[in-house]
């Protein structure tokens, strides 16, 4: 009997795991079909051995096999935990430090919770004890009765103690992994993971000073903590509801906090929209104030052209090259034209304003060049969210060049191209792989010293695809970074 309570409590206990850590982690590639029931069978095993392995009884317990103090079952948790941490690695992808988080949070909530719930467990069934030695003394009952009754009721007990605590925590962890689900663990900075670490870590600090104090044995007395202090019936309880409302408030708090960075990003982001929507008006202006003012002159142009000619074809001033002097206005007019002309033509107004801008700042930067890049009329991409694409590709693009060790030969190549209703950019720059720098997930992580505006271009980047149901990937071969993305059109919308 005593054998099918171990299963079940650790059953109960290894699926309690798996489900906190569903949507926070990943299976790897090769464990995604049976992962979970191999990892499952292993966690069941351990926990079986731990729980009843004799020469790990005989280690800690000596040769007599009895608990001495209930100090040594914190080696017990202490292997569970190491043994546990291992096999998360090994089937899990995913950081290591959430791994360590998350079974942190699991031991700390089951450690915790089984604890409060034993203090009402003890305190229910001393007063049966009582209740029934009262009843044996009065002859009531008589006393065959009474030890077959405990026998039942020990089972009885063991079996509710068991239902009760894991049920309470199956609770909490639902709790925990709807607050959770929204912040997505994984994308949580290193920091953020060290503060949802802080709860978990008081209430195991609470719990190991439980195990140290919770009883001691002197020869056949046994001298139990809620015997010592009666006040503890109310302490233990008190503080490990405490314990697991700090746990789950803690991740409430976070998640509320990066709802508040989440509105400060999207403030930045319509603000970057704005000042991109005032650069592109600033340039279409620009150009068409120059185009009237060359309208304007080109009179004087052609007047001042004809005289020249006139000049040179009379001749009165032999030591005067009028060809020279001509070809001279004429460059001088070919500048100005240049200047007020739109080299990379996409077929829109906006990317061709976005295309043209940055080619001009990478001729500023001594950087090469080539776009063949075309808009994708018809396929119900906005001009607007292919332009957040461009402008943060683009910026990065010039940002790697700037730091390619000979940038002379530096250059940057945009292309698009599209097949069917997809529609695909491709921006290739050099750059140093040496100074390309990647978070342990091996996404892309900043160089810049300002690492909050670096984030934010990413993620409206990030947010550009996902509302055309595509992808954005990056590759480095040899010194040349290619960032492609994929957009999927909506053809009916155009």
């Amino acid at each position: 009997m005593w054998l099918l309570f171990d299963v079940l409590e650790y059953s109960a206990r290894g699926l309690l795991y798996i489900y906190l850590c569903k949507g926070a982690l990943v299976w790897k590639e090769k464990y995604e079909r049976q992962g979970k029931y191999i990892f499952f069978l292993l966690f069941l095993a351990w926990e079986m051995w731990l729980g009843n392995s004799k020469w790990l009884q005989n280690l800690l317990y000596g040769e007599n096999m009895e608990i001495q103090r209930s100090s040594t079952g914190i080696v017990k948790l202490f292997l569970s935990f190491i043994l546990y941490f291992i096999l998360s690695d090994i089937f899990y992808e995913g950081s290591r430090l959430v791994k360590a988080y998350l079974l942190l949070l699991y031991e700390t909530v089951l450690e915790i919770t089984r604890f409060g719930v034993h203090v009402f467990w003890s305190l229910g069934i001393n007063a049966y004890l009582e209740w029934q030695i009262q009843r044996i003394i009065d002859e009531t009952i008589p006393l065959n009765n009474y030890e077959n009754r405990l026998k039942m009721l020990e089972y009885l007990w063991n079996f509710l103690l068991i239902l009760l605590y894991c049920g309470i925590a199956f609770l909490i962890i639902r709790i925990i992994r709807k607050y959770r689900r929204k912040i997505q663990i994984q994308n949580i900075s290193r920091q953020g993971i060290l503060f949802l670490m802080l709860s978990p870590a008081v209430g195991m600090g609470f719990d190991l000073i439980l195990r140290c104090l919770f009883f001691t044995r002197t020869g056949a007395e046994v001298d139990f903590l809620y015997d010592r202090h009666r006040g503890m019936y109310a302490i233990v309880p008190l503080m490990t509801l405490l314990c697991l409302l700090s746990i789950i408030y803690s991740i409430k708090i976070y998640e509320e906090l990066m709802q508040v960075q989440e509105e400060k990003n999207r403030l930045y982001f319509y603000k970057q929209q704005l000042s991109d929507m005032t650069g592109h008006v600033q340039e279409m202006e620009r150009l068409y104030d120059g185009i009237r003012g060359m309208q304007h002159d080109m009179n004087n142009y052609i007047a001042d052209m004809e005289q020249l000619l006139r000049a040179g074809i009379r001749g009165n001033n032999p030591d005067v090259s009028f060809e020279a002097e001509a070809h001279s206005y004429l460059e001088h007019m070919k500048n100005a034209v240049d200047t007020l002309t739109i080299k990379y033509h996409t077929g829109n107004a906006v990317t061709d304003v976005i295309i043209n801008r940055k080619g001009q700042m990478c001729d500023k930067e001594g950087i090469g060049f080539i776009s063949d890049f075309f808009f994708p009329e018809g396929l119900g991409i906005e001009a607007f969210d292919l332009g957040i694409l461009l402008n943060n590709a683009l910026d990065n693009a010039v940002e790697g060049c700037n730091r390619c060790l000979t940038k002379e030969h530096a250059v940057i190549k945009v292309r698009s191209y599209r097949k069917g209703k997809m529609f695909f950019l491709k921006i290739e720059n050099n750059c140093n792989p040496e100074s390309i720098l990647y978070t342990e997930e091996k996404t892309l992580l900043t160089a810049k010293e300002d690492e909050w505006m670096h984030g934010i271009g990413q993620r409206n980047m990030k947010s550009v695809v996902e509302k055309y149901f595509g992808t954005m990937y990056h590759e480095v071969i040899d010194d040349i970074f290619i960032l492609t993305v994929m957009l999927q059109g909506n053809i009916s919308n155009s």
